[in-house]
Order: structure tokens, then sequence, then C-alpha cells
């Protein structure tokens, strides 16, 4: 992983710091366990439909093995989150493990989930490899990995989107050649009407560039409560839990370390 790569996950990762959470005791005196997701981010997030998708699915197991009602507190982007107090975002780029965590105020547990990036197109025009995107316009999420990487290397890429379900729906109405998206969202989408429309090339982004390890943050936290929370994932990893609501998306890899 390259440093500018690593500062970029860091940034990522941090912009929750100033949120208002809450320790476990003080949880449980609030009777809940509340999260920050997006409302219309699948297979992450929705507010409406069935299933709500995997981080709400995730953040609803940790809920019930502490033994606390589940919330959600709605925002369209993570650095929102300091305005509306949740105790965790369920997803969180790993940049690497801390064994003393230097702050409270933002905290990550052990992995939960390996996660990467595939291109997708419709297979209207010839992409077996990165050069041959360099003619084409890709669309990206504005200020993410991908689109620092791909203008450094000279592909056009399109910015105006913020989610992988705005970037498929795009791709598929011929408005961007091509897209990136996270490896979870084309396996969800994989699954839904329509998807025969979609191709997703996955070989042609370096799995070591774009690939990176997923744990859950906790705002505002205490050791007892870190603790807890990695005893849960650790648990759920062990039983397949956390596997089987990957999989439900259509897609699940294990952590680095679980590998």
């Amino acid at each position: 992983m390259t440093l500018r790569r690593k500062r970029w996950l860091l940034a990522l990762a941090c912009v929750a710091a100033a949120a208002q959470a809450r320790t476990l005791p003080e949880m449980a005196a609030a009777h809940g366990f509340v999260i920050c997701a997006a409302p219309d981010d699948m297979p992450f997030s929705r507010r409406d439909g069935t299933p709500a998708g995997l981080y709400i699915d995730l953040g609803r197991l940790v809920a019930a093995d502490l033994g606390l009602p589940f919330a959600v507190r709605w925002i369209p982007r993570r650095e929102l989150a300091h305005r509306v107090g949740c105790d965790a975002i369920m997803g969180a780029a790993v940049v690497k493990a801390a064994d003393d965590p230097a702050s409270w105020r933002n905290v990550q547990t052990v992995p939960w989930m390996r996660a990467g990036a595939v291109v997708v197109d419709t297979g209207r025009g010839p992409v077996a490899t990165l050069d041959a995107l360099r003619g084409r316009h890709v669309a990206v999420p504005s200020g993410s990995w991908a689109h620092r990487w791909l203008d450094a290397h000279g592909v056009p890429v399109w910015v105006r989107f913020r989610t992988d379900p705005e970037i498929i729906a795009a791709v598929v109405r011929g408005d961007a050649d091509a897209g990136v998206v996270s490896d979870v969202a084309a396996g969800w989408y994989r699954q839904q009407p329509g998807a025969a429309r979609l191709r997703v090339l996955d070989t042609l982004l370096d799995p070591e560039e774009f690939g990176f390890d997923v744990a859950i943050d906790l705002l505002d936290t205490d050791a007892t409560t870190l603790a807890r929370v990695n005893a849960i994932v650790r648990a759920r990893l062990a039983d397949g839990a956390i596997a089987a609501a990957g999989m439900r998306y259509g897609a699940y890899r294990p952590p680095g370390g679980q590998r």
C-alpha cells in the first residue's frame, strides 16, 4: 500500500471523530446502540426496503449481542456524523492496527471484512486493460481513492457521484462508459433485475492497491466497550454469522487475518 493511499484511508477513517457518542454504560443508560448510515447506499444501508443493508444487519447483530435496542441515524455523508451523535459507523477502512489508541474519540475494532474495488461497464466497447480506460469517461466517487489513483494515471474520471448505486445507474444508462465500485456493490447488483446489462471486470485493478480491511468505528468510546465489541466481532466471525450476512448481499471476503 502506497504512503499516499495510507494517508487518504486515514483521513477517511477519521471523518467521524468529532461525533458525540457514548461508552457501553452510557449506551445502556440511554437504552440503545445507535449507528450512522446512509439512507440510500445499497448493499450497505437504506432507510426503506428489505433487506436493509449489510451495515444495518451488522449493527443489529452487535446491538443484540450487547443486549441493547438498535437505532439508526441517517446521514447522506459520513462527515456529518458529528452533528447527530451516533455510537458507531459500521464500515471504516483499516489503515493499520493500533494496540494502544492515542485517543478514544475514534477507535476501530478488529476487522470484520475485506473490501476491494472493481471496474464495471456494459460491454459496449472492449475494455480489457487499464489502458483502454484512458479513452473513456469513468464514474467514481468524488474524493475517493479511485478518483485520485485514476486521475494520476491519466484516466478521465467523472466525479459527480457519492454512492455505488449512483455509479452503477450511470453506467447502465450509458451516461458513463465505465465505473469503479466496491466488489460488494457489484455482487449485490448481480442479484438484481437487469443485472445482465452490467459487466464486472474484477481483474483490472490491483487488489493490493485497492483492497483493504473494514472495521467498525467506535466513537467516543473506552477500553471496556472496545473489548466487548471486539469479542462480538471475533465470535461472529468464528460462527459464520458475519459471512452469512455478507453473502446475503452477493459477496463477502473475510479480513486479512482470517483468510
